[in-house]
């Protein structure tokens, strides 16, 4: 199975600011902000760190350690910005956010128990979060605690049921059990109810499918997702070999030139239309699918071309094969 999470890491590009509107414009926490709006994340972090020694209350120096934390993951410096955010929830054990980003920091470096401390701390705080009740159930996955992961994804659906990502988290929970029937109607369900159903959606149902051996399903999913992201050449690519497991090389062929139609430029998709052709002896149609992968640069292109001048050689086409191999010398 291939899920990504996609956790709140990504959105660390928000930063606190202190309450106190009447600070002077040379304040450092005022003055990292800004830095940190701009991208100069290294500078904005020389201010927070000013900002940290502050004599001002508590929270103004959690929200610099929390912005400190933000510039550390920009930088990856994850062991850096765990030093931050708990520093951050020193100055204020009830700021939410530090413990988010606290427990994804965690989960990124794979330190789990660690990150199962900082999402828990989050839900007593905020028993509505639903990114804590989802990635509590992303760390139970991640040790194989199938019961567990459910409860929490099933908590979360429940607070948030139009959110894709915890529908695939489920299904992968009970794939991870082989229960891909199950799988399957969690994904079916959750795409018959979703409000903007999702690509990677239907994908991942494709994939459920594969893994149950069902190829004719998994084909109407990957159609299903290539509707809504139509130029995610890997499943164009899936669809094909389904089909020519199938022995079904022309419906491979057709559905490489859907990928090529939609606008997919890779000397890939040329490759394997010339192999299929060639397979077929349709040496013409080989011939002109290798060129336009070598003309992409793919030396794979060269080779295919001078496989097919080699047929005609074979087949006593003798000047078919020398203009054949003349063409790359042009």
């Amino acid at each position: 199975m291939m899920r990504q999470v996609f956790i709140s890491l990504v959105l660390a590009g928000s930063i606190a600011f202190a309450q106190d509107t009447a600070q002077a414009p040379k304040d450092p926490l005022t003055l990292g902000n800004a830095l940190y709006e701009k991208g100069n994340y290294a500078e904005a972090a020389a201010q927070y760190i000013k900002a940290t020694k502050s004599t001002g209350g508590g929270l103004q120096r959690a929200y610099a350690w929390f912005n400190l934390g933000n510039c550390q993951v920009q930088a990856k410096a994850y062991n850096k910005a765990v030093v931050a955010y708990r520093r951050s929830v020193e100055e204020a054990p009830n700021f939410t956010r530090s413990y988010q980003l606290l427990g994804d920091v965690y989960y990124t470096i794979g330190a789990i128990p660690e990150a199962v401390v900082a999402y828990r701390r989050l839900l007593e705080i905020d028993e509505t979060s639903v990114h804590a009740r989802q990635m509590l159930g992303e760390c139970a996955l991640k040790v194989g605690d199938v019961t567990a992961s459910l409860r929490n994804l099933d908590a979360a659906v429940k607070l948030e049921p139009d959110l894709p990502d915890l529908y695939l988290a489920e299904a992968e929970a009970y794939a991870d059990v082989r229960d891909y029937e199950q799988a399957e109607k969690v994904l079916r369900e959750a795409l018959t109810r979703m409000s903007k159903p999702t690509a990677e959606g239907y994908f991942y149902l494709g994939q459920l499918y594969e893994l149950d051996e069902n190829p004719q399903k998994a084909i109407r999913a990957y159609e299903d997702g290539l509707l809504l992201a139509p130029k995610r050449s890997d499943y164009y690519f899936r669809i094909a070999g389904l089909h020519q497991r199938a022995g079904d090389d022309f419906l491979a062929l057709l559905v490489l030139d859907q990928g090529i139609r939609a606008g997919i430029q890779k000397p890939e998709f040329h490759l394997l239309r010339g192999t299929l052709y060639f397979k077929q002896e349709r040496y013409d149609h080989a011939l002109d699918e290798f060129k336009k992968a070598y003309a992409m640069g793919s030396p794979q292109g060269r080779t295919g071309i001078e496989n097919v001048a080699a047929a005609y050689f074979n087949a006593g086409k003798k000047a078919l094969g020398d203009s054949t191999l003349a063409s790359l010398r042009q």
